[in-house]
């Protein structure tokens, strides 16, 4: 949803705001959680040094928002609570939930006339940590189950009861953009991944079944099967998607072995690949959207402000 030519400012009761490392999303919502509009932003939190910047950066996205609705509130999630961010919101343990993120806020106050709450993060013993997801969990509205958030950090979370009781996280976009970018097989598969080609997605698939003690060697014979001719770029690009994927399925259905159907939040770009992934693994897909879930959990936690 974008921003109707027509919004009356003077009814935002909330600004929720998604701000992680490299995006800045703005909600506006009514007085009963509606989201009336939205807004984004390129000041990611990675490209912000100062609190000055922060301030200038909110003001900038929604500023006008804020002086045409005097009593809105403003609530973000994200990389902006981290310790580089604007203000740190120290994690919460796993087993928190809404009431226990709105309790474990931070305020920082802005240059706007009002504070911005930061929702923490959540860690766990292993250890492990979010950040920002926690709110999109508080917003999916599921009870129980396997929640997958793919991304450049992608995490299975393990949620009974509405709680987190336990989540891992995997380097798998990270290592993808790395391969791709810094590294001779990304040279030998210099083409976009094609989720039509079943066939190289299934050839790397199976080369992530066989497990952690081969990877530095498959991966050196994707590389080599387009350097003698084997296999083509095209083909070498989509089996080193189905082999990331495939090894990031490989080790969380390890983890929770009693998962046959998964809740994916996931971007449009991602959400078929995953789809096609958890399939190979014999898990069925739930699909949600991941702005909706952001805005729901950053209405959640706001709600429990008041």
């Amino acid at each position: 949803m974008s921003e109707p030519a027509a919004l009356d400012a003077a009814a935002i009761a909330c600004i929720g705001l998604d701000w992680g490392s490299t995006h800045l999303r703005a909600y506006a919502f009514d007085g009963a959680g509606l989201v009336l509009a939205q807004r984004h932003g390129r000041d990611g939190a990675l490209t912000l040094t100062t609190a000055a910047a922060f301030d200038a950066a909110l003001s900038r996205l929604v500023g006008d928002w804020v002086a045409a609705s005097p009593a809105a509130s403003l609530i973000a999630c994200g990389m902006v609570g981290a310790r580089s961010g604007w203000r740190e919101a120290a994690y919460v343990p796993c087993g928190a939930g809404v009431d226990e993120l709105a309790t474990a806020a931070a305020f920082v106050n802005t240059s706007l006339g009002r504070p911005l709450a930061i929702i923490p993060g959540m860690k766990s013993d292993e250890p492990d940590v979010m950040r920002g997801e926690e709110t999109q969990l508080a917003g999916t509205g599921v009870r129980d189950g396997v929640v997958v958030l793919p991304g450049t950090h992608s995490k299975w979370v393990q949620v009974t009861d509405g709680r987190v009781q336990n989540f891992a996280t995997f380097l798998t976009g990270e290592m993808n953009a790395l391969l791709r970018d810094h590294s001779s097989i990304g040279k030998a598969a210099n083409a976009a991944p094609e989720l039509a080609d079943a066939a190289a997605i299934d050839l790397g698939v199976n080369y992530a079944r066989g497990g952690a003690a081969s990877w530095l060697h498959d991966l050196f014979v994707l590389r080599a099967s387009v350097v003698t001719g084997q296999k083509s770029s095209p083909e070498i690009s989509t089996a080193l998607a189905g082999w990331l994927l495939g090894c990031e399925f490989a080790a969380a259905t390890a983890m929770y072995p009693d998962a046959r159907r998964i809740t994916l939040i996931a971007s449009a770009a991602l959400l078929p690949w995953y789809e096609r992934i958890a399939a190979a693994f014999g898990l069925q897909c739930d699909a949600k959207d991941a702005d909706q879930a952001t805005a729901a959990g950053l209405w959640q936690v706001a709600q429990r402000l008041r």
